[in-house]
Formats: C-alpha cells, structure tokens, sequence
C-alpha cells in the first residue's frame, strides 16, 4: 500500500513538471492576417514609394548644373566603391574570389 502510494505521488510530480516545462505560445509570435507576409510586403511598398517621391521632390529642387555634379559624383562612387564593402586585402584571400 504504502509503495502505491509513492508511485501515485511520483507520477504526480512527473506529469505536473512536463506541463510546466513546455513553453506557451504567446500572443505576439502568432501570425495573422494583420501580421502576416502580406501586410508586411504592402507596407514595404507604401514605405518605398514614398521614398521615391521624397528622392524624386528633391531632385526637381536641385538646378540643372546641381544634377549633372550630382549624376557624376555617383557615376565616381558606383566605378571606384559600390559593391567593396569588404576591403582589398581580405577581397583577395577569400574563397570565392567575388
């Protein structure tokens, strides 16, 4: 009898501590439609077109001899920079060599 009853006790404690260590869901990690891929590409979309209207507002306000210093100044920066974000001596001792 007396056996029994530690192993009702034991068991108990067994099954008590395996729901308290499993991990609950929580609100803020489910995805729904409002949170969902689809939302966030949208948002994305809205986020990009009004950078391309504020970039596009602030070209128009430049005078033509502005833009053309402008145009090569990043004509320079894509021919010497764009793309290098790793320096020259780490650029030739890797792997793949790109």
């Amino acid at each position: 009898m007396r056996n029994f009853r530690n192993i009702i006790l034991i068991s108990f404690f067994l099954v008590t501590a395996f729901e308290a260590s499993a991990q609950r869901k929580r609100e803020k990690n489910k995805i729904t439609p409002e949170t969902g891929p689809a939302k966030k590409e949208a948002a994305l979309d809205v986020k990009q077109a009004e950078y391309n209207k504020s970039k596009d507002h602030h070209l128009k306000a430049q005078d033509k001899a502005t833009r053309k210093r402008m145009k090569q100044t990043k004509k320079k920066a894509e021919r010497h920079s764009w793309g290098k974000d790793v320096p020259w001596y780490k650029r030739w001792f890797r792997k793949d060599k790109f």
